[in-house]
């Protein structure tokens, strides 16, 4: 066999190579495009009960008061508006920054009172300096523990205008007119 032939073989055997490998990354990506579909197809047709209907079934056991009903619903509203606003979680999230900055201050003050060598040299205290700011940099990404009040705040706010104009439309009349034959025409209005 010449040198040629011996490179033409090589060169063959890594343009299969190559095709393998092609046919193999094809193979995946229909395989993951198969997997996506049959997910979307089973979110599609999954049921679309509310947890808040299931949390009302499962309290309200036989017969119950019309009363005891708007109460318990009340109580789960105020519930998902809590999960809605992120409230709860915004307490629990940063346990450890309640510590007042005066603690803090107290903190960093600490320097020993006695000098081990027994000189009464004081050696300077070298003061941190900042590094300077740049306010045209967008820190809007930042986590700023005023920004999260004030989403929870306009959240809050939106919850109960959303409730105010749902509990206005219930309570809203509704005039319904109506007409019927019997031989003659009747038009009536009904609340």
């Amino acid at each position: 066999m010449s040198a040629a032939d011996f490179g033409r073989l090589i060169h063959l055997s890594k343009k299969r190579e190559r095709a393998k490998e092609d046919a193999e990354k094809q193979k995946q990506k229909l395989e993951d495009e198969a997997k996506k579909i049959t997910i979307e197809i089973s979110e599609k047709f999954t049921p679309h009960s509310s947890n808040k209907e299931e949390m009302i079934k499962a309290s309200t056991v036989g017969l119950v008061t019309l009363d005891e009903m708007k109460q318990k619903n009340k109580e789960l509203l105020r519930e998902s508006d809590h999960i809605i606003t992120g409230k709860k979680h915004h307490k629990e999230k940063h346990p450890e920054r309640h510590k007042s900055k005066d603690e803090v201050k107290v903190v960093q003050k600490r320097i020993l009172s006695f000098n081990p060598d027994e000189e009464e040299e004081e050696t300077p205290i070298v003061l941190k300096k900042r590094v300077g700011m740049d306010p045209t940099v967008d820190t809007s990404f930042l986590p700023d523990k005023e920004r999260e009040l004030e989403t929870i705040m306009k959240k809050e706010e939106l919850v109960k205008e959303w409730r105010e104009l749902q509990e206005k439309e219930k309570n809203d009349q509704v005039n319904v007119s109506y007409c019927y034959w019997d031989g003659s025409g009747h038009r009536k209005d009904m609340k």
